[in-house]
């Protein structure tokens, strides 16, 4: 069953702009690609239809539409797992900054727009239906190897790398401020 989500998310790629027509309002897996290079140091398994493409990160949904458009095209970065492993992996060369929310570590507001704008510039995105994609994406993640996911990827070459990336972007704010009658966590 994972061989023909997979042949599907290897598929023709959509750009962003498309997103909101295109993709369905169904559950299923999705899957990001960008130029080869345009992340540092990182590089992931080429799209069989096109050279110039590689796969970076596969998730998963329950309203296809809603989590590829809201969540990862437009942000916020505090909801999109892909869009913080982006700021981490980008921090450097495209100078984003950060802040704490009373959460997390999040970009400021001037960054999330330039962030979108990248992913806007730079990211394709392909997709799957599939009604229980949390059964499945284990195996996908597996089988094509996308280098950005952590979950269910361990073995991937590249995982110490983005790690360490997601890691220094926690890190990015500064220390964890101490909210007025809660506990401050570091």
């Amino acid at each position: 069953m994972t061989g023909t989500l997979a042949d599907e998310l290897c598929g023709p790629p959509a750009h962003v702009d498309d997103v909101g027509v295109l993709l369905p309002r169904a559950p299923g897996l999705y899957a990001w690609w960008a130029p080869a290079g345009v992340l540092p140091a990182v590089a992931g398994p080429a799209h069989p239809g096109t050279g110039e493409l590689e796969l970076l990160y596969i998730g998963l949904a329950r309203d296809l539409r809603a989590r590829v458009a809201r969540n990862h095209v437009r942000g916020p970065t505090g909801s999109s797992t892909l869009r913080r492993a982006l700021v981490a992996l980008l921090m450097s060369s495209e100078g984003y900054t950060t802040r704490w929310t009373r959460t997390r570590v999040v970009p400021i507001d001037g960054d999330e727009t330039r962030l979108s704008e990248w992913v806007r510039q730079h990211l394709r995105v392909t997709w799957a239906e599939h009604p229980e994609p949390r059964a499945v994406e284990a195996a996908v993640i597996a089988e094509l190897g996308p280098p950005l996911n952590q979950a269910h990827n361990e073995a991937h070459p590249l995982h110490g790398v983005i790690a360490a990336a997601r890691a220094a972007y926690r890190t990015s704010a500064g220390p964890r401020p101490h909210t007025p009658g809660g506990p401050s966590r570091a």
